[in-house]
């Protein structure tokens, strides 16, 4: 009888767990839905999913991965460069400060991009599929992350 009661609550909990996996699993369908609504071309779709399945098993949205790969690393980036070389470094040393800046962000990139796995194709694919088909609906979403990133 124990035994039988141990296997209820194991399937119990498994079931529980898989729910819970399931819930997690479709943080970015809504993306995927207007996807199709834009008519993205088959191919995209399949390849953007790519994406989506790798940000979902990081629990993040596509908006979230997007604002921080273009804009957040970026403003880190501006700022450790003020705080290493100073604030006027941009100014007087234009053409240094634009080799150190490109050093920087390159490796802040390659490293968010392989926490999720995503391949330089598929991140140029995302922006791409961002500003022809999702930009009109998500912007000012995007826009108001932006003004208090700027704050």
């Amino acid at each position: 009888m124990r035994i039988f009661l141990l296997l209820i609550c194991f399937s119990l909990s498994i079931f529980s767990c898989k729910k819970e996996t399931e819930s997690h699993s479709n943080i970015n369908a809504g993306f995927h839905e207007d996807l199709v609504k834009s008519n993205l071309a088959k191919d995209s779709l399949q390849k953007m999913d790519v994406v989506f399945d790798k940000l979902n098993k990081k629990n993040t949205t596509f908006l979230d991965y997007y604002v921080h790969y273009y804009y957040k690393l970026d403003k880190e980036t501006q700022d450790e460069i003020k705080k290493t070389k100073g604030e006027n470094f941009l100014s007087e040393h234009p053409e240094e400060y634009f080799a150190l800046f490109t050093k920087i962000i390159s490796a802040k990139d390659d490293k968010y991009l392989a926490t999720f796995g995503i391949t330089k194709d598929e991140e140029i694919l995302a922006r791409e599929v961002y500003i022809f088909h999702l930009k009109k609906n998500y912007g000012p979403t995007v826009d108001g992350q932006l003004e208090n990133l700027n704050k």
